[in-house]
């Protein structure tokens, strides 16, 4: 691949696409401000719909016999969950106690009542791995997409068991996780959208238009990543009109803690000797979280304390922009590694 290939391939929507998610994120509050009552009702049909025309064109791509063998492949599968449960929740809790203790509370930002509340919030924003989007954006950044669709097949059964325990250690209090909610999830966001990108993919991968197929299907994926964010700004927006201090101060929590988890997985993973792709989907994996999962748990469990479920609804608000920002990093480190290996190749031939 050619300097003028790659430029042509990443240059123009990698410069232009944070700014149209800008103007999603601006038309979504104003939307908000204007119709709030409606703001339930959209983000529970509205998002759904998004994340499946999001992972559906991503599905497209995936060849079963791929991901079979990377469902086998307990090297990769292993420095996964190590990094997942092992690490992250514990990193996350972390990053959160230190803010949370000793830069909010210590500087007047929040009271103790308040402060522990958004504590558990991130908290569990922390304890579950992602099962949905967490395919978008290793599509997005070119990550080695049928090893994250094997990663979120083990985490839909792994955190089943895994997160009222993390909760219970990291937060001090005991959840009772409904299994069905995870199936939930898995059924709608993996199980479906790969069904249909397997009939696509079985229908119409001998045809001569297939490539042209995939690239409708890759403008779909954006516009529907650009609808969805959006709808969840219209959605949870009044987090912001509400509690505008929370915001920046979550905001900067879950800045370094994906920025942080990203590069746990994708360094660890190019320490071991993986390549670009493989160590992309690793870092995404280990990142991105299940904010579905936490809103559950924040409703459920925590009702009487309203800052918990506040501040797991501000998370994926904030989620979309940080995690586009990670992949945006990543396309121009990708660009770096093509252009490296380009004149190396070059070199070692002269």
């Amino acid at each position: 691949m050619t300097d003028d290939s790659i430029r042509m391939k990443l240059g123009v929507k990698t410069l232009l696409f944070p700014v149209f998610v800008v103007i999603a994120i601006a038309i979504g509050l104003t939307i908000g401000f204007g119709f709030k009552s409606e703001s339930s009702g959209v983000a529970t049909y509205g998002i759904p719909v998004g994340l499946f025309f999001m992972i559906y064109p991503a599905m497209a791509k995936v060849r079963l016999d791929d991901m079979g063998r990377s469902l086998k492949n307990i090297r990769t599968v292993g420095l996964m969950v190590f990094l997942n449960y092992a690490i992250a929740p514990f990193l996350v809790a972390g990053i959160a106690y230190f803010f949370i203790d000793v830069m909010y509370i210590h500087y007047g930002f929040l009271s103790s009542a308040v402060a522990s509340q958004v504590l558990v919030g991130i908290i569990l924003l922390g304890v579950a791995p992602c099962i949905a989007m967490v395919m978008v954006w290793t599509d997005l950044a070119h990550g080695n997409l049928p090893l994250g669709v094997s990663f979120v097949a083990w985490n839909s059964i792994i955190q089943i068991i895994t997160t009222p325990f993390l909760v219970y250690l990291l937060a001090r209090t005991s959840v009772i996780i409904n299994p069905f909610l995870i199936l939930e999830s898995v059924f709608f966001y993996l199980v479906l959208p790969l069904l249909a990108g397997m009939l696509t993919r079985r229908l119409l991968q001998r045809k001569q238009y297939f490539s042209k197929v995939l690239s409708i299907l890759g403008s779909i994926q954006t516009v529907a990543l650009l609808l969805t964010i959006v709808v969840i700004f219209w959605g949870e927006g009044y987090g912001i009109i509400d509690t505008p201090s929370l915001v920046w101060m979550v905001g900067i929590v879950m800045l370094i803690f994906y920025f942080v988890l990203f590069h746990l997985g994708y360094l660890t993973s190019r320490k071991a000797g993986y390549d670009y792709p493989d160590s992309t989907a690793i870092g995404f994996t280990v990142s991105a979280r299940d904010f579905e999962v936490s809103i559950a748990i924040a409703v459920a469990a925590f009702s009487a304390y309203p800052y918990v479920a506040i501040t797991t609804a501000i998370g994926p608000m904030l989620e979309i922009p940080l995690m586009l920002l990670l992949v945006w990093m990543q396309l121009g480190r990708m660009q770096k590694i093509e252009v490296t290996r380009k004149y190396s190749t070059t070199a070692v031939s002269k």
